[in-house]
């Protein structure tokens, strides 16, 4: 999936149709212009973190070598959000304990499980997602219109987005939503 084909999409949303037209068609931006494609830009991290955190975690299994009980999170390839599971050498899982700058876990291999957070992407950037496009522009719109003020305007692709979200979440295994909570 493309990023700019998202943003293209949340322009039509937000009636700035003339700006997703330049932007499909690499046309030079003004300097205006060009600031709000930063911000749709921004907003589609902001709405990538969001579902990466809240419906549709990264997970990332990783072996390490523990030193003295510590595994660094610096030795991570990518910066863990959520440790999932710690596991030794010999599959079973090992109590750990999460520090600011390391794993603590008694065992001499380690097998970490953990969820993270997708890089921040420019416009010309692509990934990889089950999600249809038009859930994320749905995402990008609410947030963009937050930033304009526009309340009354970003409730109803607030609304749209999560609806979306419930829907697809539990047509997919593989997607989970967060436990509601009692008020």
């Amino acid at each position: 999936m493309l990023v700019k084909d998202i943003i293209v999409l949340a322009c039509d949303f937000t009636e700035n149709e003339e700006l997703g037209k330049a932007i499909e068609e690499n046309a030079s931006l003004s300097d205006k212009e060009s600031k709000e494609v930063e911000k749709f830009v921004k907003c589609f991290n902001l709405v990538s973190n969001e579902v990466a955190s809240e419906f549709v975690p990264i997970k990332k299994v990783e072996q390490f070598e523990v030193d003295n009980g510590k595994i660094l999170f610096s030795n991570f390839s990518a910066t863990p959000y959520k440790i999932l599971y710690v596991k030794n050498s010999l599959g079973r899982k090992v109590r750990f304990k999460v520090f600011q700058d390391h794993i603590f876990a008694l065992c001499k291999k380690a097998i970490v499980a953990y969820s993270t957070l997708p890089s921040p992407l420019s416009l010309d950037g692509s990934f990889d997602s089950f999600l249809p496009e038009r859930i994320y522009a749905y995402g990008v719109a609410r947030e963009y219109l937050f930033m304009q003020g526009k309340f009354d305007d970003a409730d109803i692709f607030e609304e749209r987005f999560k609806n979306s979200l419930e829907y697809i979440c539990r047509q997919t295994p593989h997607a989970r939503l967060p436990r509601r909570r009692w008020i």
